[in-house]
């Protein structure tokens, strides 16, 4: 698939979306629209879209139940007689240490030049790694949380649908804490930046053949394990919507928000990681997780 069609395939749900909120809330959507046309700062023009998309992602599950907020969180909703407060967030590249430039090169018939972007930063001690950059942002999106109440059930939304801003797409890979692929193993930054903690090895490339990798060890713990008032992360991708949980939330959470979240348009149940129908496992699940990452780092040590 083509950068452009992955655009297209974009802005046909952004579409949606805008007719969605259109119908439910008109005005709301000609102050974000005018944010779009009018505002010169990108990143800005870029957070709105995703709020547009959010919105309308939102009403597609919960019609005109769910409301844009006037302060504090961006959405709400009652659901079982519980408020829920949603945050949007679109993260943008880093302005510096994004873009490493490499030697032109021209051949008889080709010319051009190669470069790499490291969206969250290419790393600046001998230590870090690319995933331990992408780790460490991630983490810390809406560090405060000033936006979430202790007794709400808060969820972050996290919009990674920007073309511009991932051409080659937030891959699913990132969700899973491990994955492979030619003969390396490589840690998921999504799912590491909420469920690793102090002490976890992040693999940018831990190679199966015994040879060099890179390998940072976390210097913090991963967002779910500091006291987080956040109950739900949701990513929402090109492809899919990705449902984590904080496991160490002590929060009654009503069946029907679990069943509402599966109906999310683009839910990945594959990848999503709930305490929910069998309630009290979560926990259990992320820890043999983190035991197999470490058994992991010494796997394929030669003797």
């Amino acid at each position: 698939m083509s950068e452009d069609s992955r655009a297209k395939e974009v802005a046909f749900r952004t579409d949606k979306c805008i007719q969605l909120v259109k119908n439910t809330n008109e005005q709301w959507l000609k102050e974000k629209v005018k944010i779009v046309l009018e505002d010169e700062d990108s990143s800005n023009v870029s957070a709105s879209l995703g709020e547009i998309r959010a919105y309308g992602e939102l009403i597609w599950v919960w019609c005109s139940n769910i409301k844009a907020g006037k302060s504090g969180s961006d959405f709400f909703l009652k659901t079982s007689g519980r408020t829920v407060k949603i945050e949007v967030n679109t993260p943008q590249h880093r302005t510096i240490r994004n873009i490493l430039d490499h030697e032109s090169f021209e051949t008889d018939r080709i010319k051009g030049i190669e470069y790499e972007i490291f969206p969250f930063g290419w790393p600046e001690r001998e230590m870090d790694n690319v995933q331990g950059e992408a780790v460490s942002k991630l983490a810390s999106i809406k560090q405060k949380e000033h936006q979430f109440d202790e007794d709400a059930i808060n969820i972050l939304w996290i919009d990674l649908k920007d073309p511009v801003l991932w051409m080659l797409d937030f891959g699913t890979e990132q969700f899973l804490p491990l994955s492979a692929f030619r003969e390396e193993i490589t840690s998921g930054a999504f799912w590491n930046a909420f469920y690793a903690k102090k002490g976890t090895y992040i693999f940018e490339n831990l190679s199966m053949c015994g040879l060099i990798s890179k390998i940072y060890k976390m210097e913090y713990n991963g967002r779910f394990w500091n006291n987080s008032l956040i109950d739900f992360v949701i990513a929402d991708t090109r492809t899919d919507q990705i449902i984590f949980q904080n496991h160490n939330r002590d929060i009654c959470i009503p069946n029907e928000l679990y069943q509402s979240l599966h109906r999310l348009f683009g839910f990945n149940l594959e990848l999503s990681w709930l305490d929910w129908p069998s309630k009290g496992q979560l926990a259990n699940r992320v820890q043999l997780e983190l035991d197999r990452i470490e058994v992991y780092k010494w796997a394929f040590e030669r003797d």
